[in-house]
């Protein structure tokens, strides 16, 4: 094992072996292996292709005709919709709350088929070859479910003990012969157990395990700890470069989250960006983000929660001196964001967004005070030569509570204390900002990329009413185009675009009675048919 400097402390390199080991082991290249997908009007992964780019090449929907989009259908549901719908070949498939599966037609809306998985929420589904992948969340398995009927396929062994909270909460990624799941948990005493991330890798035909990756390591995790520490969970997904079968995904922070005194030593691999060989499951490469051993100005080992989440992306872009390189782009809740070398994972720039203010205070049992800071909470996209990325003002009064601890919303916030932010473009090989827009709510709605536009969008809220706002911008100049209120809060996961329509999943539709069955929609904006 050996170390190389980094701005943010010290990228562990595991395994620099790269494509040549992979192809060797793989038996076959991974352009024979990888599906290939005509993208122009489908959607399918939660942020569109393996790269994570939510960038789609559909030519319907431009800057000529974006103010002309009109809700053509609204599919309403018992339970919150937070993923985006899956779109191909004029079909959509989402994922409710409850973990129910559904097929419908995606120009009219109309039910095909439905399916209960049996847990929920997760961050999305993924389509490969005819078949929907599908994590369960509370279940603590993948299925793979026939496209055509919505019959199960087969469905994984449990990959974590449900019982002490383990979920899988990541969208799969699927490549090749490798169908990928990414654990998630609260791992918070009190309860039986605190849950230890990892990541699973699972036979395509047959669910069946291939390898097994635990995320935590070191001494701050051996056995007899009071508590038994965990975390640095995989629950937000990632992304694969299909040229070398590497999977880029973010871990999240260790737990105990608010009080540290039991995980004084390195909390190994919490916090950080991961680079995995998908053959054999070996670690390539550890950058951390707010963790032991960064220079950041905060207390360490985490004690905010800071996650390192919201997934990843992959991209090849021309650097300042001229030279190509392979970027994975990373980013957590704090709001510090990362380009690092896909091959070492060494630092290229990093940028933490928006002001911070007393993010260095320590909770304590009397609380630590309001602190503030521009966290990233939900996924960016990325198009050419610029990342478009939001962040939201978040204030938090941290407190312990004996080895856990709690945490206080600032007033006139809604959950997890958010209040405003900023939506922006980045140049994507230096962080320079190219554009940036103020937004009075928060911009917590995943931005997508397509054909001159940025998709964005922000949730107004007053007293208990929340609804949400879809914007498309002006991928340029971040210039409003058109914006439209869908009346209910939209889902942190984004909205996807494909068969010449933008999908935007949502929660509760306002005015609707309190008891009412409806919690959740898919409205489906699109052209005047004449336009379309």
């Amino acid at each position: 094992m050996g170390y190389i400097g980094s701005a943010g402390g010290q990228t562990t390199l595991l395994d620099l072996s790269l494509k040549s080991e992979l192809v060797a082991e793989g038996s076959t290249s991974s352009n024979d292996t990888a599906p290939i997908y005509e993208y122009k009007d489908n959607w399918v992964l939660v942020n569109h292709d393996l790269y994570g780019s939510r960038s789609s090449n559909q030519t319907t929907i431009g800057k000529d005709n974006v103010e002309k989009l009109q809700v053509k259908w609204r599919w309403l549901n018992e339970y919150e919709i937070q993923d985006p719908p899956i779109i191909n070949e004029g079909k959509g498939y989402v994922q409710d709350y409850a973990g129910n599966v559904i097929a419908f037609d995606a120009r009219t809306g109309h039910t095909i088929w439905s399916v209960d998985t049996g847990g929920g929420p997760t961050m999305g589904l993924a389509y490969d070859s005819d078949i929907i992948f599908a994590s369960t969340a509370t279940n603590a398995t993948i299925i793979a479910i026939n496209s055509s009927d919505g019959k199960k396929l087969w469905e994984s062994e449990l990959l974590g003990d449900p019982k002490v909270g383990y979920s899988i909460d990541a969208f799969p990624i699927v490549w090749g012969d490798y169908v990928i799941a990414g654990s998630g948990g609260s791992g918070l005493p009190p309860g039986p157990g605190l849950v230890r991330g990892n990541i699973t890798a699972l036979n395509r035909t047959s669910g069946e395990t291939i390898w097994n990756l635990e995320t935590t390591a070191g001494e701050w995790v051996e056995q007899g700890k009071t508590p038994p520490n965990g975390g640095a969970t995989a629950w937000s997904g990632g992304s694969l470069d299909p040229d070398t079968g590497i999977l880029y995904m973010p871990l999240g922070s260790a737990s105990p989250n608010f009080n540290a005194s039991s995980r004084q030593t390195p909390n190994l691999y919490s916090n950080h960006m991961v680079a995995v060989n998908i053959t054999n499951g070996k670690l390539i490469w550890a950058t951390p983000f707010v963790a032991h051993g960064t220079v950041l100005d905060v207390i360490v080992p985490d004690s905010h929660d800071w996650d390192t989440s919201w997934g990843s992306s992959i991209s090849k872009v021309t650097l300042p001196n001229g030279f190509e390189r392979k970027i994975v782009i990373g980013h957590d809740k704090m709001g510090n964001v990362i380009a690092m070398d896909a091959r070492t994972g060494q630092e290229i720039w990093w940028k933490t967004l928006g002001e911070q203010y007393r993010t260095d205070v320590a909770p304590s049992p009397n609380g630590s005070g309001m602190v503030w800071s521009y966290g990233v909470y939900n996924y960016h996209a990325i198009d050419n030569d610029t990342l478009y990325i939001s962040a939201t003002n978040r204030g938090l009064n941290y407190f312990t509570d004996g080895i856990s601890g709690h945490k206080i919303s600032a007033p006139n916030s809604i959950e997890q204390g958010l209040v405003n932010g900023t939506i922006m473009a980045l140049d994507i090989s230096t962080g320079e900002i190219k554009w940036q827009i103020q937004t009075k709510y928060p911009p917590r709605v995943s931005p997508l990329v397509t054909n001159d536009i940025l998709f964005a969008g922000y949730i107004p809220f007053a007293k208990n009413l929340k609804t949400g706002v879809i914007l498309a911008l002006d991928k340029e100049t971040g210039d409003i185009l058109w914006e439209s209120n869908v009346n209910a809060p939209i889902a942190p996961v984004g909205p996807s675009v494909g068969n010449g329509m933008l999908f935007v999943p949502t929660g509760r539709i306002q005015d609707l009675p309190k008891e009412g069955p409806i919690q959740g929609s898919i409205v489906a904006f699109g052209l005047p048919s004449k336009l379309a």
